[in-house]
């Protein structure tokens, strides 16, 4: 921990050096240190750093439909501090924060929240299916707002393998003697882990009208969500934090 602080505090010094940006994002105002955006956001790095009018005035605007102030603001935390922190266990829409912090992170380049956001997440549905059934409250909690959370990532996301399993390697052609290398399929990983989640507990989410809604509205989630219709509740993470496919 001790090491930890002084990095941080070290790197909050640096920021606090810095030309403070103005950030207009879901109808809020930002004041934010030039130095600690343009550490975690590739995007805002060119922005602060351009020659174009965002440099001259200062003043940087995120006008998505997909931006919103509490996604910046956890982006801002995770600047200055490494890391951002949300009370899930007060909170019923933790899932749907966690992905709108992913799909903020891939819009401006900040690889290394999105990674976070997803790991979160994740480790958020896999405590939830340590209960053998439905019963449990984050499991219900998580149902309730698993159509708001697939909406967000399906619609803020880009992945043209729908359908499709995921493979972390690239795959061998076994009909060849000599090993020929083909493309593993890349997947987007917080649209495995909603559809993962919702086939765990689809006998529970096929009575939600919400969820029947948003099969009819996303047939790409419906497609993910057939993957893995046959698997059981348990959900593996790896070492990482991340979903572990089979």
């Amino acid at each position: 921990m001790g090491a930890y602080l002084k990095k941080t505090s070290e790197g909050f010094i640096q920021f606090c050096q810095s030309d403070i940006f103005t950030v207009e994002v879901g109808g809020k105002n930002f004041f934010v240190h030039k130095d600690a955006i343009s550490s975690t956001s590739a995007i805002l790095k060119k922005e602060v750093n351009s020659d174009m009018k965002e440099k001259n005035t200062k003043t940087i605007k995120l006008e998505d439909t997909a931006d919103d102030w509490l996604s910046f603001g956890l982006f801002l935390q995770f600047s200055y501090f490494g890391s951002y922190g949300y009370d899930e266990n007060s909170k019923d829409d933790s899932l749907a924060v966690h992905a709108s912090v992913y799909v903020l992170s891939e819009k401006i380049e900040a690889l290394e929240l999105k990674s976070l956001a997803l790991r979160k997440a994740t480790a958020l549905c896999a405590s939830a299916s340590v209960a053998k059934n439905a019963e449990n409250g984050l499991v219900k909690v998580l149902q309730f707002v698993l159509p708001e959370t697939v909406k967000i990532i399906y619609d803020g996301t880009y992945d043209n393998n729908t359908g499709k399993p995921p493979c972390s390697l690239v795959e061998f052609d076994g009909s060849s003697t000599t090993n020929i290398q083909t493309p593993a399929t890349i997947r987007d990983g917080f649209r495995m882990l909603l559809a993962k989640f919702a086939a765990s507990y689809i006998g529970d989410l096929r009575k939600n009208q919400s969820f029947i809604a948003v099969l009819e509205e996303i047939p790409a989630f419906g497609a993910d969500v057939l993957l893995f219709t046959i698997a059981g509740t348990q959900m593996v993470i790896d070492g990482l934090g991340n979903l572990q496919l089979e």
